[in-house]
């Protein structure tokens, strides 16, 4: 009998013109966090100043504090290299653990990916 093997966790990461995009899909706890700590470090260094770097959780199932822990380290090292760092989360699996820690009041959060990259289209256009 095979066994089948399920990655709890699957994380990559686009370059969209400038801006960079880091999606995952799947159970973001303590035993799967290192995969999206390495595409964050990768985007961050990757990233031009002023572009963002967007943190697509859409289809993220499960988000618990290793993974929050995660978005606030990076939300800081983003803001110290002048990148800002957008996350996209509009169901409750993600939302939620957002919200009770108050990191809704910390973090850039946005309903869509297309809304967090668009940000910038307007701002340069305005300018």
């Amino acid at each position: 009998m095979s066994k089948i093997s399920i990655q709890p966790l699957h994380v990559q990461r686009e370059v969209h013109g400038l801006a960079i995009v880091v999606r995952a899909a799947g159970e973001v706890d303590q035993e799967t966090v290192s995969l999206l700590r390495t595409e964050l470090r990768t985007a961050i260094a990757m990233a031009t100043p002023s572009f963002p770097v967007v943190v697509d959780l859409t289809e993220v199932r499960f988000f618990g504090s290793a993974g929050l822990n995660q978005l606030l380290i990076h939300q800081r090292r983003a803001a110290a290299e002048k990148i800002p760092l957008r996350i996209v989360a509009a169901h409750r699996a993600v939302l939620r653990s957002i919200e009770m820690t108050g990191l809704d009041q910390v973090l850039e959060l946005h309903p869509n990916v297309e809304q967090a990259l668009s940000l910038d289209r307007y701002a340069r256009t305005a300018s």
